[in-house]
């Protein structure tokens, strides 16, 4: 069981339990509602619909407060505004175009001027569109610059040149009243900032680039004055110079640390048909725009300042694609109004692809969920809004005079503002009517596991806030079983996990009509037996209470034993183990008097809830011994001999709440014939994981050792690149390997046989940042009755089990991997003195054909692997290693006393 403590008071796992359950409406009135189910549904989170205006629409209302206030009052949540207009940009084309003419560096390295220069005119920039990847603007400015003041690219390679210019005199200007979009008022907080796509921060001249990062100064400076705090900004237009725009991105972030940039870009690239048959053809890079992403994001340092906009596809995309977008902080969902279709009615909805992202991306992210953006519904869609219903689209009514501009809107879908005499189309309401409908019912479209629901409902319920969900100091550490004690609520909270005492249960009746089966507690049985043969435990069901069956015995049997069946409870907690343990003795009608049971508790907090329990509930038939297990000894020849040990101390690693070392002492004191434990073996399991959330909260962590230590994620999203998880070691429970080894070692703590390692080979088919290793443990409690968290085919098992979160072991240096690599990995569990801990590390590789003769030279030269086939050898390369984590323990063990 996860038992966690934290680095900070601010979120635990042990606050899931909230004091009523979340519901669709929202989490706070939750309790009112009878159908909504903590664990297999998500309570509908408060998602924020928005809207970008037409650059027209915002032109003729004037007023930015009328248009976000109107906006608003319809419904709309946030409106996306250009924080400069079209003034500004000739303005600083202008400007860019004068500052060419005048200043420039002659042969002799001094400043000279050139006459004035006229303003360049309108038609410089026909046929320009902001969708244009290419650079447009800067290529009409080059045109119009009088020969011999233009040095091309091609003419001087280094990008740090000035080709002629002064850049020292260079100097933007700011923007003025007519040029900004965005007056400083109210409406601000409803109010989201684009900055200008016409800039090139990807430009190798030197002057443009540096133009460029001018003008977007000046814009985000006053867009930080007036109190506008998110900006959404354009991706780069040329990929090859990707670093060139990521240096400048990431200028922009050091000097303004508190503004919110948010970079657009497509879900994924759209398919493309074959011309001729007009079939889709196959994708060549799915992740493509994600590696673009990706390759920002690490270059910024995961600065927590950035994130994604995504917009939405044309066409469906491949799921992996959608789940690795699942990991990154979307702060925009694009919802363009051609996205949409219409339906039988004419009104607007989206295909189910779509629909299936959004439910995906506001449940996976229900703490903090993306604004999902509208644009394109204030331009009428023939499709859709000229076939709607007439009686729908006629009605309308006023929404009152604000500043110059009087506003109308119709009660179903149509919406006018009336400025200055002129009716103005706001947009369709029917796009976000639909859009809204889609938030308000994804609660019944859960696209989520039980522990996901479970955990993100705990958490809704306690209004985080952003900063909350995204602070270092939401990782919550293992805890040290042996040197901690749970709290009452932390108890509660995990008790809530019924599917787990469900398969408990199952697994103690198993074992019981097992041992009663056997010929020495025979007489544990009544007349009415239930059968000889052991439990078939794949049908088990305790609701089925009633069935039996003959028992055949041979003669000898007519004597019955007089021996007693003992039964072993350890860290029973507040005794949810012991009330599974007393239902299976009813169902199964078992002689009481002859079963004698016992329990061992560390934690001296709860005793007196145990006692309790045990004199009004239990009949004072359980004898409780408050004391580590470790050092727990029988103080009779009546307290030993157990057949059947129960106990609950796994962790969410399996081995990490020291298990093994518990249930060690205890082996000594079974039956050395007839003694079961539950569980009877577990093992670990790995898998690499991408989660640049979590690697960027350890990060941030002010700690020396914050890579050298185990966290358990609560909510942070990942994803696993290999295409299995790895299982690397097991660990059984028999009283009669134990005995073995004491009588070898003659100790009773030595620790060297739960000493485990393991070295793994994973293949990787998806391309991916590697920032660690995810863990997990599947238990046998008895015989086919398997407990696991391993999340593999349809999850868990059972699938609603939440009382362990995911194992995090991280790696200072994250591994890229390309398609098809091989990761190799090697972790062990180091046992030494008082101290157990783990170590870990990883290489990376990827397989290359190479000809015959050169895969001779690389033989006989190097290490590398070859693999010959013919007249081409397949060669192993390393592309990529970490170093050990975790060395001798120096920074994170679990301490034994």
């Amino acid at each position: 069981m996860i038992k966690n403590q934290q680095q900070s008071k601010q979120v635990s796992y042990q606050d899931l339990h909230p004091s009523v359950s979340p519901q669709p409406g929202s989490a706070e009135e939750a309790a009112e509602s009878s159908d909504f189910d903590s664990f297999n549904s998500i309570a509908t989170p408060n998602v924020k619909i928005g809207i970008k205006p037409l650059p027209l629409t915002s032109a003729l209302v004037q007023s930015d407060r009328t248009l976000v206030e109107s906006l608003h009052s319809l419904g709309y949540d946030c409106v996306l505004l250009p924080v400069t207009n079209s003034r500004y940009k000739q303005n600083c084309k202008n400007y860019f175009l004068r500052y060419k003419r005048r200043y420039f560096r002659n042969a002799s390295g001094l400043a000279s001027e050139t006459g004035p220069h006229d303003s360049a005119s309108a038609s410089d920039f026909s046929g320009y569109s902001n969708n244009n990847r290419e650079a447009q603007l800067f290529d009409n400015i080059r045109s119009s610059s009088p020969e011999g003041l233009w040095i091309d690219n091609e003419d001087d390679d280094d990008f740090g040149a000035n080709k002629g210019y002064d850049l020292d005199l260079l100097n933007v200007p700011h923007p003025k009243l007519d040029e900004i979009n965005i007056i400083t008022g109210p409406h601000i907080s409803k109010t989201v900032g684009l900055l200008s796509s016409w800039i090139e921060l990807d430009n190798e001249d030197r002057l443009i680039n540096e133009f460029s990062i001018q003008v977007l100064t000046n814009e985000v400076s006053y867009a930080q004055y007036v109190g506008i705090r998110t900006l959404l900004m354009a991706p780069p237009k040329n990929l090859n110079n990707l670093q060139i725009y990521t240096d400048n991105l990431n200028t922009i972030l050091q000097k303004f640390p508190k503004m919110q940039l948010s970079i657009s870009l497509p879900i994924c690239e759209d398919t493309k048909q074959n011309p001729d048959t007009g079939e889709a053809l196959p994708m060549i890079d799915p992740f493509s725009t994600w590696d673009v992403w990706n390759s920002i994001r690490i270059q910024c340092n995961y600065n927590p300042n950035l994130s994604i906009s995504l917009g939405s596809p044309k066409t469906n995309v491949p799921q992996t694609v959608v789940n690795r977008w699942l990991l990154e902080p979307v702060r925009f969902y694009l919802l363009s109004s051609y996205r949409f279709i219409p339906n039988s009615k004419n009104y607007p909805v989206l295909n189910k692809f779509n629909q299936l992202i959004i439910w995906k991306l506001i449940q996976r992210k229900a703490l903090y969920p993306p604004t999902l953006l509208l644009h394109g519904v204030d331009k009428e869609n023939s499709s859709i809004f000229k076939q709607r219903d007439s009686r729908l689209s006629s009605s309308s009514a006023s929404l009152g005079s604000q500043g110059k501009g009087e506003t109308s809107s119709s009660l179903k879908n149509s919406v006018v503002v009336t400025v200055d005499g002129k009716q103005v189309f706001l947009g369709d309401l029917s796009y976000l009517e639909y859009v809204r409908y889609l938030v308000n019912v994804s609660y019944k479209n859960n696209q989520l596991l039980p522990l996901e629901n479970f955990t993100l409902n705990g958490f809704m319920s306690q209004n985080l806030s952003p900063d909350q969900i995204s602070s270092p100091n939401s990782l919550q550490s293992p805890l040290e079983p042996l040197t901690s004690s749970l709290d009452n609520n932390t108890y509660r909270v995990f008790e809530q996990d019924h599917a787990k005492y469900d398969f408990y249960g199952r697994a103690i009746t198993a074992a019981l009509m097992d041992l009663s089966n056997l010929h020495r507690f025979n007489h544990l049985k009544p007349s009415d037996s239930y059968g000889t043969t052991a439990y078939n435990t794949s049908a088990v069901s305790l609701a089925n209470n009633q069935r039996r069956a003959s028992i055949v015995s041979d003669s000898s049997a007519t004597k019955q034993d007089s021996g007693t069946l003992r039964i072993l409870v350890v860290g029973p907690g507040r005794g949810p183990l012991i009330e599974r343990l007393f239902s299976s003795l009813q169902t199964l009608n078992l002689k009481m008097e002859c079963i004698k049971i016992m329990a061992i508790e560390k934690n001296p907090d709860v005793m007196i809830y145990l006692r309790r329990l045990n004199q009004d509930h239990w009949g004072n038939k359980v004898e409780i011994f408050n004391c580590d297990a470790r050092y727990w000894r029988p103080t009779s020849p009546q307290n030993q001999g157990f057949n059947l040990v129960i106990s609950e101390l796994l962790g969410s690693f399996g081995c990490n709440e020291l298990a093994p070392e518990c249930l060690d002492s205890i082996a000594q004191y079974c039956d050395p014939q007839d003694s079961v434990f539950i569980p009877s073996e577990f093992s670990t399991y790995i898998g690499p994981a991408i989660s640049p959330a979590l690697y960027g909260k350890v990060s941030r962590l002010n700690d020396p050792s914050k890579f050298d230590r185990p966290y358990l994620p609560l909510w942070d999203e990942f994803d696993i690149l290999s295409s299995k998880y790895a299982k690397v070691w097991t660990f059984r429970h028999s009283s009669n390997g134990l005995r073995q080894h004491k009588e070898n070692t003659g100790h009773q703590f030595a620790n060297k046989h739960n000493r485990r390692q393991s070295h793994t080979t994973l293949k990787c088919h998806r391309k991916g940042t590697i920032h660690g290793l995810i863990g997990y443990f599947s238990a046998v409690l008895y015989k086919n009755i398997i407990l696991s968290t391993c999340p593999t085919g349809t999850g868990p098992v059972p699938v609603n089990l939440v009382s362990w979160l995911p194992f995090y072991l991280p790696i200072e240096q994250p591994i890229h991997l390309a398609d098809e690599q091989e990761l190799s990995v090697f972790i062990k569990r180091e046992c030494q003195g008082d101290r157990v801990w783990y170590e870990w590390s990883m290489e990376a590789f990827i397989y290359l054909l190479l000809p015959q003769n050169r895969s001779d030279t690389l033989r006989n030269n190097s290490y590398t692997d070859i693999d010959m086939d013919g007249d081409e050898s397949q060669v192993r390369v390393r592309t990529g290693v970490t170093r050990i984590h975790n060395p001798n323990g120096s920074h994170s063990y679990m301490r034994l006393c």
